[in-house]
């Protein structure tokens, strides 16, 4: 949780607000010392951009995590490109993975 809270640029004040609840709560979720409620975790979710089922799956794998919000940033940032622009980005990504 704390990794993603951090890649989508939130701080725990920042998480705790939206939520309603303690910086102290959101700490304590971080460090695996209480669980959220399904009203939290929703919330949560919804602001991280992740399913809640994502959020319940145990971090066995930091990579993948940050591959999935960063997966998630970009296609985030494509749909702003007009067709020509993901056209010409499609021509560099094929250049930069030969």
């Amino acid at each position: 949780m704390k990794t993603l809270r951090k890649q989508a640029g939130y701080t725990q004040e920042q998480i705790a607000d939206a939520l309603d609840v303690t910086v102290a709560f959101i700490s304590n979720i971080e460090n695996d010392r209480v669980k959220m409620n399904l009203r939290v975790l929703s919330y949560y979710a919804k602001l991280l951009n992740v399913s809640i089922d994502y959020l319940l799956r145990p971090e066995s794998d930091e990579n993948g995590e940050k591959d999935d919000v960063l997966n998630k940033e970009i296609l985030r940032l494509l749909e702003k490109f007009s067709t020509d622009d993901k056209e010409k980005f499609v021509k560099v990504l094929r250049i930069l993975c030969k």
